[in-house]
């Protein structure tokens, strides 16, 4: 049966060309990660979600983001107010263990979605890699491209419909460049006839699927970091609500969900060294 699928797409950390030693201490990571899933299973995901915000008492209209997490939980370590220039001020008032508890439940809304896949490609900033920052962002968004498309050729009439969170209005147009490039002229795909010929920027705070994405980057990211620090409660979020759902091909994850970029055994092979010592 053939059908339309969301593609909810978000990034965690940051990319640039010989990165500085401060950079490379503040993003080691780059990460994007896409949540695959039937288009006709979103209004389901999208009234369950709207009750996790009732049930724990957070504005409808306001993003908890994963970011906020660890800042919240290092200002309240420190016993510090949160500055009114940040966009989290609004979160004041709220304890961040219950925030923690609602981006966990948010996660775990993924095990009552019948058809979702999980796509992740990283780039580990610490490796040497000299790739211009749009080259970069180019090859992963390929890498997402080409595993959606692969996903859903098994119906000559399903479609894969691409969401992404806006950066800036620079980026936001390189990425539809970049998109509309590899659509029209291909990669080792000749034709791409399983996605929509156009990329959708769409805000985050006003999309479910777009901040669900941003989860699963950040709980990505703490495997990628747990040797810098505590991060237990997203490895544990990662292994719980996402890793189930990556991507496979013969049970195998890696170069199918997991996609190192750019190619690298070296890499791939530091990668599963991290999920095999955080299970």
């Amino acid at each position: 049966m053939s059908d339309t699928y969301f593609c909810f797409s978000d990034e965690n950390g940051d990319y640039k060309k010989d990165m500085t030693a401060k950079q490379l201490r503040r993003h080691p990571f780059y990460v994007r990660t896409t949540l695959l899933m039937n288009a006709r299973e979103w209004k389901k995901l999208n009234s369950e979600f709207r009750k996790l915000k009732e049930k724990y008492g957070l504005p409808r209209g306001k993003e908890i983001k994963w970011s906020y997490l660890w800042s919240l939980r290092h200002l309240k370590k420190s016993e510090k107010a949160i500055p009114k220039k940040k966009d989290f001020k609004f979160l004041e008032d709220y304890d961040y263990h219950d925030l923690i508890n609602f981006v966990n439940d948010s996660l775990g809304l993924l095990h009552n979605i019948e058809e979702k896949k999980v796509i992740v490609s990283f780039t580990k900033n610490d490796s040497g890699t000299s790739i211009n920052e749009k080259r970069m962002l180019a090859m992963h968004l390929q890498e997402h491209m080409q595993r959606i498309e692969m996903e859903l050729q098994v119906d000559d009439g399903n479609l894969g419909v691409l969401f992404f969170d806006p950066i800036s209005n620079e980026k936001n147009e390189m990425f539809r460049e970049i998109y509309n490039d590899l659509f029209e002229n291909g990669d080792f795909i000749d034709n791409y006839s399983f996605i929509k010929d156009s990329l959708n920027i769409e805000n985050s705070h006003q999309s479910v699927g777009i901040q669900i994405a941003d989860y699963i980057s950040g709980a990505f990211s703490a495997i990628l970091k747990s040797d810098m620090g505590d991060y237990s409660l997203g490895i544990k979020m990662f292994n719980e609500h996402i890793k189930p759902y990556l991507r496979k091909y013969k049970g195998n994850i890696f170069g199918v969900g997991i996609r190192e970029v750019p190619r690298s055994d070296t890499t791939r092979k530091w990668m599963r060294e991290q999920i095999e010592n955080n299970k």
